[in-house]
């Protein structure tokens, strides 16, 4: 394996010196500079981050762990923490955990071992037992939740989206509006997003109607069903995430009625999932990017890891329309889906 000494030899410099390029520090010409980096690239020269973290007690890595999220909402979210770390000078490490708490551990364990700059959590809180496994001096964040404590996250207001999500169907004459909420065990974002769903409706004196749903795209059908099976009239759906909402779409067409016709649907969250879907899915974005990369921001900034709240807004697209006055659709029924497209909005 090539080392330090290896590149000083090469480029007719100290150790200390290609220890300054490398990590990008001062004291050293240009031309110094320039032999340095060309000895890096003939010889093929990585740094070695473990062993730099043993004499920095940190090393310039970010842990990036994704617990139980939508490959959409995640992937976006990645994007805006990878675009940040690297421009920073950091890699990252992913980890596609799942719910298993033994992957999370590991990682965890590892991230520790590993002496990271710090961890992002997306859609996940931070859990007493999560800080112990990775010891008292790697700073952690969450991204896409916040429990309301004061740990460090970066998110948006889910009760406020949520109403204002509501308000805008209400706004466009909807009087029976449904709610496709998500996995009743998420306190921190689904039921938020439902207590902002029942303040709207219940300021407008509507009946609230609701089923539950997972945040996944599989839940939706079933959750078509129960809805029209408690109100077969019903002139809207507010699904939690975009993969419901865009599932709530195809469930309604497959059972011949229209989008938006006769049944508007919104979603949230804007992933790409929104324009995977005929009509586009109107949607409460969350600025996913944006928050990952202030993730990063705050990370690096260990002293300023409280709750930081992004905004929220509403893109409108074909799935949403005032209610029609004239009667349902009454097409029937098929047994095949219809084709997902990419449409721009």
């Amino acid at each position: 394996m090539v080392t330090i000494r290896d590149v000083a030899k090469h480029a007719g410099v100290s150790p200390a010196t290609v220890s300054r390029v490398v990590n990008g520090l001062v004291g050293y010409s240009d031309e110094t500079r320039e032999r340095v980096e060309n000895a890096v690239k003939s010889l093929s020269y990585e740094t070695d981050y473990l062993a730099r973290g043993l004499k920095t007690r940190q090393t310039s890595v970010i842990g990036l762990l994704a617990p139980m999220v939508s490959d959409a909402l995640a992937s976006q979210v990645m994007q805006g923490v990878e675009e940040e770390a690297q421009e920073r000078g950091y890699a990252v490490m992913l980890g596609r955990t799942g719910a298993k708490s033994a992957y999370i551990a590991g990682y965890l364990r590892t991230l520790r071992t590993y002496r990271a700059a710090g961890v992002i959590l997306i859609s996940a809180v931070i859990t007493p037992e999560t800080r112990q496994l990775l010891g008292p001096n790697v700073p952690i964040i969450s991204v896409a939740i916040s429990d309301k404590s004061g740990s460090p996250s970066v998110a948006i207001d889910d009760e406020q989206a949520a109403y204002d999500a509501t308000r805008h169907l209400l706004r466009l004459g909807h009087r029976r509006i449904g709610l496709l909420a998500g996995d009743p065990a998420s306190v921190h974002v689904a039921h938020p997003r439902q207590r902002g769903y029942l303040r709207a409706m219940t300021e407008a004196k509507c009946t609230p109607v609701t089923a539950t749903g997972s945040f996944f795209y599989e839940s939706g059908a079933a959750g078509v069903d129960d809805l029209l099976q408690q109100e077969p009239g019903l002139t809207a759906i507010f699904a939690m995430s975009d993969e419901m909402g865009a599932a709530v779409v195809n469930e309604l067409q497959r059972r011949g009625l229209r989008v938006p016709e006769d049944v508007s649907v919104l979603g949230f969250d804007n992933t790409s999932t929104s324009l995977h879907v005929n009509p586009p899915l109107s949607t409460m974005a969350q600025p996913l990017e944006d928050m990952g990369r202030m993730a990063v921001k705050k990370l690096l900034r260990s002293r300023d890891l409280g709750p930081k709240i992004m905004p929220h807004r509403l893109i409108e697209r074909g799935s949403t329309a005032p209610p029609s006055s004239k009667p349902r659709s009454q097409a029937p029924v098929s047994e095949a889906q219809p084709e997902d497209q990419v449409l721009v909005s």
